[in-house]
């Protein structure tokens, strides 16, 4: 009976963690904007980075709230109020609401998935089997990209996106997060100091807003001087750009403990060579064999982790943008797909964050918006280059560097058995 609770727990972190991070990556939709007018529906464009910049701190937020409770009970029953808010929100754009209300229904949809993916990280990221579903379900969003047929968006065409995530799959998230609850409802208490239950860790909410906030206005500002002067190199304001991320990764792993911040560093570093790979459309069996991939190469980084061949494996993904990237090969396109999914997988394998709140920002950050698509999405309508590719290289390079950095100042001490139980802290579990 409890090989097969976990196994049920395990499925519902995964379901979980997939519907947030759609959630927060996609759009809710755009097919009820018919008779909105351009300004609301480019609102409601830009409404998806913001949303997404508040997903990932109400997630980091949430976890650090729920960690502080010795119940897994309260965990797993705010999960499940995240995924019910999200059910609702998607029932209401149906049935009740206007499509200029899209933009807010949009925020509303990334603040309950925040709250589900940041419970659901609480609950589970102490648990091998569960954290390997979790860790599946996350990457499995970011790679999958668009999603393809698999959630019917009809020809591959983002303006004709029915409804992300669908409906059927945000109950089925719900249904197997009532399971959970339920079956995790009597679980003993976790034995804590007194002096613990009232503690509330504030640094690694503030990683969370510190990271999310300077990368959603970075990429906001290299968009408008690329639409201020689309004819222009902006190398510059790319190298700024990018020092930029490079400084709010750093403070953002500084802020969390011990060396939880390698997570940061591998997902600031994913996103840019994602977007700079471009969004290949996929059918739906393409993103199961996505999700194969992912978890061959999270099992791989279970026995095998190291930071610098994660960042390694991204930087030969960069260089492989920057001459495969504007590629119409399907083989190429393929090939790209299937280098990220392993690659993410791996990085989740390596990261090993010690404090939950800590895994759920490295996952998190997979959803955030980032600098390359500014560069790639030119509003002249000019080809791609290798510039998207090279700005993806630096990133990861700037990302080596401040591995580097934390592994000097956050060195791996060892284990101390007489003082754990006396110095032992939030942000030490």
């Amino acid at each position: 009976m409890r090989r097969i609770g976990n196994a049920v727990d395990t499925i519902t972190a995964f379901l979980g963690a997939a519907v947030a991070g759609v959630a927060i990556l996609l759009p809710i939709t755009f097919t009820w904007t018919g008779q909105s007018t351009q300004y609301r529906l480019t609102s409601l464009i830009n409404s998806v980075p913001r949303g997404a910049a508040i997903g990932v701190i109400v997630a980091v937020a949430v976890a650090v709230l729920v960690t502080t409770f010795t119940r897994p009970v309260t965990a797993w029953a705010t999960a499940l109020g995240g995924a019910l808010g999200m059910f609702v929100n998607h029932f209401a754009g149906r049935h009740v609401s206007s499509p200029d209300m899209l933009t807010t229904q949009n925020y509303l949809d990334s603040v309950c998935a925040g709250v589900l993916l940041g419970a659901l990280g609480a609950a589970v990221l102490r648990r091998p089997g569960p954290a390997i579903g979790f860790a599946l379900g996350g990457a499995g969003a970011f790679v999958a990209g668009d999603l393809g047929e698999l959630l019917h968006i009809a020809g591959h065409d983002p303006l004709k996106i029915l409804e992300t995530p669908p409906r059927w799959l945000i109950a089925a998230a719900a249904c197997f997060l009532i399971l959970s609850t339920y079956r995790n409802r009597l679980r003993p208490m976790t034995e804590r100091s007194p002096r613990l239950t009232v503690e509330l860790p504030v640094t690694p909410i503030l990683a969370a807003m510190v990271l999310a906030l300077v990368i959603l206005m970075v990429t906001e500002w290299l968009n408008r001087q690329y639409q201020d002067a689309p004819d222009v190199t902006h190398a510059v304001d790319i190298g700024l750009a990018v020092t930029a991320t490079a400084l709010a990764a750093l403070a953002a792993a500084m802020l969390l403990p011990g060396r939880d911040g390698v997570g940061v560093y591998l997902a600031v570093s994913l996103v840019p060579v994602f977007t700079a790979l471009g969004y290949a459309p996929r059918p739906g069996w393409g993103v199961l064999a996505l999700l194969a991939i992912t978890a061959a190469g999270l099992f791989v980084g279970i026995r095998l982790p190291s930071a610098f061949i994660a960042i390694t494996m991204i930087a030969g993904l960069a260089v492989f943008a920057m001459y495969a990237g504007s590629s119409e090969v399907n083989v190429v396109d393929a090939a790209g797909s299937a280098g990220l999914a392993l690659t993410a997988g791996y990085c989740c394998g390596t990261a090993r964050p010690r404090y939950a709140p800590s895994g759920v920002l490295a996952i998190a950050a997979l959803y955030l918006p980032s600098i390359i698509t500014a560069v790639e999405i030119r509003p002249d309508g000019a080809t791609k280059t290798s510039t998207p590719g090279v700005t993806a290289l630096a990133i990861a390079a700037c990302s080596a560097v401040g591995v580097a950095v934390l592994y000097f100042f956050r060195p791996r001490g060892r284990p101390q058995p007489d003082k754990a139980a006396e110095g032992e802290t939030v942000a030490d579990i």
